[in-house]
């Protein structure tokens, strides 16, 4: 199954963000309105990034921890194909927002971050398939230099997965082949010079292009 490729817009003006969107729609299968684009513009920044990218759906990174059945209406209503909750929520959050995106005929991804193995392994046999699990190393958590790749385990077999924390296009190339499994990737286009040439190379990178 081919590697599928969501760029993430994060900590950068709502109008740069826009611009982007739009640069890169033809370069990638999913765009994502990072959690401090909504926490700085609220759900104005996920309708205009759906109206830049017509086409392509969109993630809001919402990062819900509760009150999910809220949250999520509110990223579907603004136009979002699906939207985020965290692993370490209750789960008694992730099953209103599972089942609020299986209402609504949209997605939900459950982050991973700061996650242990048994609970990754407990939410992995509980979820639906629908679901995609998100192995994710955090901003802050990057400067150690794990691979997001490594949290990864027997757990995430059969799976739609998804991986994120510091990816390059070096990386894509050796997550090839590891089934159901969009990479993530953030500053390497927003901190681009040509935001549009570096999703290329990622595109590329990952087979897409």
């Amino acid at each position: 199954m081919a590697l599928q490729l969501q760029i993430a817009l994060d900590r950068i003006p709502l109008e740069r963000a826009v611009r982007i969107a739009a640069a890169v729609a033809p370069h990638t299968d999913w765009i994502e309105v990072g959690t401090s684009l909504i926490k700085q513009f609220g759900m104005e920044s996920v309708r205009q990034v759906v109206a830049a990218a017509p086409g392509v759906p969109v993630l809001a990174d919402l990062k819900t921890a509760d009150d999910a059945v809220f949250e999520f209406a509110l990223a579907y209503e603004a136009g979002a194909s699906s939207a985020t909750v965290l692993g370490i929520a209750a789960d008694a959050t992730l099953d209103k927002a599972v089942q609020l995106a299986a209402e609504h005929g949209k997605e939900a991804v459950v982050d991973l971050m700061e996650t242990t193995g048994p609970r990754r392994t407990e939410l992995a046999a509980r979820l639906p398939a629908s679901v995609v699990l998100a192995a994710h190393i955090g901003k802050d958590a990057q400067h150690a230099g794990t691979d997001p790749a490594s949290l990864l385990g027997a757990w995430s077999a059969g799976r739609r997965l998804a991986v994120a924390g510091g990816l390059t296009a070096e990386d894509l190339p050796g997550l090839a082949g590891a089934g159901d499994l969009r990479a993530i990737v953030g500053s390497a286009v927003t901190g681009a010079a040509d935001p549009a040439a570096a999703a290329q190379r990622l595109a590329r990178a990952a087979g897409r292009d």
